[in-house]
């Protein structure tokens, strides 16, 4: 005696297309329960759970043996409760079930308020309006446009703000860069790190022995991707594998790229630069993952200060520039030479243009 099994959304659709004789379907977007209830089951119960869970659904093996490991190396305990007395209305593990995350398959939302830095920020002024939208990509088997030194190159050419949002950084030469552009040149460098790199950027600085000192004007933290809860509590958060650089709001470099020897010699990367309205789109990224991010211990993330310049006056504990001209455009491509006939704009004028800069970004970070 026969019987009909349940198949599981991705297994079904397995069947399909392998049959010849069965029509295509309407593409289905929808939650799978399935692979959110097997999910939830590694999370709590490790491997055997999963599976058994797998069995119940009908449903295939839909993770790699990698991203298995992930969520069970980084599943994280909820947290406890101040009152640990279990009762009729209390949830897994003593939690009272109205204070668990809800268990849909879609990542949690963060719940913790947006800081004053996203509203005067927004406000702010953005001087990648003032370019020409335009995309440029490179390739790592361009040999005239080596991908490592166009991002040394931007770095090197970056006279105001740099910021970095980056997976994994261990490239020495790359961080030298930075702190020549930030202790030498008064450029103000946030780096915003994965959190899953940040004991190889630590173990890069133990190497070679970087101190609180060199950090002067940079600003690094850490920050996590997504986050994925189930039921009974236990969650583990996702990677971020965004990659970019905007250099003085003018500018977007983006890609595959990473900050490591590999990358710049042996792996084959892409690179985009961006200028114009698409700058706005990261710029936006950026301030949504500074807010959920954190100080990375042992390191300097010092709040960016600079010194009060000729013209500036402090009013209500803020700083206040006397000038009122408009700042200077620089050059939009980070990777042409100046060009034989050209004259810097007085010392002055500079100074004015950077300090205008300077107090914009101070009080987008305070």
């Amino acid at each position: 005696m026969s019987r009909s099994r349940h198949l599981g959304k991705i297994r079904k659709r397995l069947e399909d297309v392998k049959s010849q004789w069965v029509r295509p379907a309407r593409a289905d977007f929808s939650d799978n329960e399935s692979a959110r209830l097997a999910t939830d089951a590694l999370l709590d119960g490790g491997s055997e759970a999963y599976w058994r869970v797998l069995s119940q659904e009908g449903e295939v093996d839909f993770l790699s043996s990698v991203e298995a490991q992930y969520i069970q190396a980084q599943a994280r305990e909820p947290p406890c409760p101040p009152d640990t007395l279990g009762g009729a209305e209390a949830g897994p593990k003593g939690l009272d079930s109205s204070s668990l995350q809800s268990g849909t398959y879609f990542p949690v939302a963060s719940e913790g308020s947006e800081p004053a830095l996203l509203h005067s920020w927004a406000s702010a002024e953005k001087p990648y309006l003032k370019e020409k939208s335009s995309a440029t990509v490179y390739f790592q088997t361009d040999k005239h446009n080596n991908i490592r030194d166009l991002v040394r190159r931007c770095i090197t050419r970056t006279s105001q703000v740099l910021v970095i949002l980056m997976d994994v950084f261990t490239d020495v030469e790359i961080f030298c860069d930075i702190l020549e552009a930030a202790n030498k040149r008064g450029v103000f460098v946030c780096v915003l790190l994965d959190q899953g790199g940040v004991k190889l950027f630590q173990e890069m600085c133990d190497k070679i022995q970087i101190s609180d000192s060199h950090l002067k004007n940079i600003s690094i933290r850490s920050v996590e991707g997504e986050v994925y809860c189930a039921k009974s509590g236990r969650k583990f958060a996702g990677q971020i594998r965004e990659k970019f650089i905007i250099s003085d709001w003018r500018f977007v470099l983006s890609g595959s790229y990473s900050f490591t020897w590999l990358c710049g010699h042996v792996h084959r990367n892409i690179l985009s630069k961006f200028t114009g309205q698409a700058v706005e789109l990261f710029d936006e990224e950026f301030r949504h993952l500074y807010a959920s991010s954190k100080p990375v211990m042992g390191l300097k993330s010092p709040r960016l200060v600079a010194p009060v310049p000729p013209g500036a006056a402090l009013a209500n504990g803020r700083l206040s520039s006397s000038s009122g001209s408009a700042s200077d455009r620089t050059s939009s491509n980070p990777f042409s030479g100046r060009s034989g006939g050209s004259h810097p704009p007085p010392k002055s004028k500079q100074n004015k243009t950077k300090t205008k800069t300077t107090l914009w970004f101070l009080m987008a970070f305070s």
